[in-house]
């Protein structure tokens, strides 16, 4: 997510305004003076606030608490069907893969999912598939486009569906459909989905590893709330490790799938000695629940104890990775609608 500097009387307006819409939407329903609690704010800036989001539809002013001897207080909750966004990704190869979408409300709740396999990708059976839940859906103002590659300020230098190469893919998104649109890295959204959900109060940094069975792995890396892409938008390509090609199956692992453990052995180490994270998120078609097991045991060779991330275990990477693209899209629309960055 976006941190917007705060330096003039109205930036600091738009900041309360955003504090406010999150506030209420954690809430569910509250009165002023709860929204005055939990954010610090005054009453007097809470109400301003609250009136002019109620001008816009944005809020919803639900009925009057019920009075204890003085006028009633009104309750407000946030208006689900303000805005819709569009999650959605491109897995697979240009031979197969699958488009998958979500369509979330403006309070991050699902309204419908869809997957649709696709055989002989061309850029064009994206632009159907979006079109086709935009004639359905007309209030939605953002697209979240989640990519098996590097996109570098909205061009694809490179990905596993090599027919997206070369694209300036956010560009010709916005202009077909005139709405906001975010492009990014697939494990980097998948990180940030797994992080927003399973430990968004740690500070320390957590790192997701996708071991796809097709092509080469993967690694998101979120540090104190923030995806870490790089200067060049190029880390967590942990494929380019010297050592990836290169190994011959030296660890004494005697189970299935042992250079895939190997090579994960070898990422997980480099991970500890340059970001030391606390936790790791391990997926793909050839990693078990028990592969974590197997990785602790070999690394507590190399390193000492503390020094050993808690690992987590995800089946697949579908729930995450939606959840990423849909949050960041979100927190990065607010921004863009409320401070216009």
């Amino acid at each position: 997510m976006t941190t917007v500097p705060i330096n003039t009387t109205r930036q600091m307006k738009q900041k309360n305004v955003m504090l406010v819409m999150s506030t209420l939407k954690s809430l569910i329903s509250a009165t002023k003076s709860d929204i005055a609690s939990h954010t610090g704010l005054s009453l007097a800036t809470c109400g301003t606030i609250l009136n002019e989001l109620c001008a816009k539809h944005e809020i919803i002013e639900e009925s009057l608490d019920e009075s204890r001897g003085g006028r009633p207080a009104k309750r407000y909750k946030y208006n689900s069907n303000y805005f819709s966004v569009l999650s959605i990704y491109v897995e697979g190869t240009d031979g197969s893969g699958v488009i998958s979408s979500r369509l979330i409300s403006a309070d991050n709740k699902t309204i419908e999912e869809c997957d649709e396999d696709y055989c002989d990708f061309t850029h064009e059976m994206l632009l159907s598939h979006i079109q086709r839940v935009i004639d359905k859906n007309n209030n939605i103002k953002a697209i979240g486009l989640g990519l098996p590659g590097v996109i570098v300020e909205g061009n694809v230098l490179s990905c596993d569906i090599t027919h997206l190469e070369g694209l300036a893919i956010t560009d010709m998104l916005s202009v077909k459909f005139g709405i906001f649109v975010q492009v990014g890295n697939d494990i980097n959204y998948a990180a940030y989905g797994f992080y927003r959900n399973n430990c968004s109060n740690i500070e320390a940094p957590i790192a997701y590893i996708y071991m796809p069975e097709r092509h080469c792995a993967g690694c998101g890396i979120v540090i104190s709330g923030q995806m870490l892409r790089g200067a060049s938008q190029f880390a967590g390509e942990v494929s380019k490790l010297p050592f990836y090609d290169d190994l011959t199956e030296s660890i004494n692992i005697t189970i299935s799938n042992s250079l895939v453990l190997e090579r994960l052995i070898h990422i997980t180490s480099s991970l500890i000695a340059v970001i030391n994270p606390a936790t790791i998120a391990i997926s793909g078609e050839q990693v078990t629940q028990h592969s974590s097991e197997v990785i602790s045991s070999e690394l507590l060779k190399r390193f000492d104890k503390q020094h050993i991330p808690h690992f987590v275990y995800r089946n697949n990477i579908k729930t995450d990775y939606h959840n990423g693209i849909s949050e960041y899209t979100l927190d990065a629309f607010n921004n863009f609608r409320i401070f216009d960055i």
